[in-house]
């Protein structure tokens, strides 16, 4: 395997998860949330990720990853 696959999936998965996080922050700050806040929901975002793609992976016999949805976390 030539090693610009992985490098590319690593970069794409870096740019989808940073510039959503940048948003959410922002969403956070613009209501006020702390710092612990803000870190709570995106724990929560991020384990709602996990669980939604181990139960997808499971129901389905195959491996599903999910990405989170700006307007999906609206």
């Amino acid at each position: 395997m030539r090693l610009s696959i992985p490098i590319s999936a690593f970069v794409a998965a870096i740019v989808g998860f940073g510039g959503t996080l940048a948003i959410v922050i922002a969403a956070a700050t613009a209501v006020g949330a702390t710092q612990i806040e803000t870190a709570s929901w995106v724990t929560t975002i991020c384990l709602a990720m996990a669980i939604e793609s181990l139960w997808l992976s499971w129901r389905t016999k195959m491996p599903v990853i999910t990405a989170w949805s700006t307007p999906g976390l609206a």
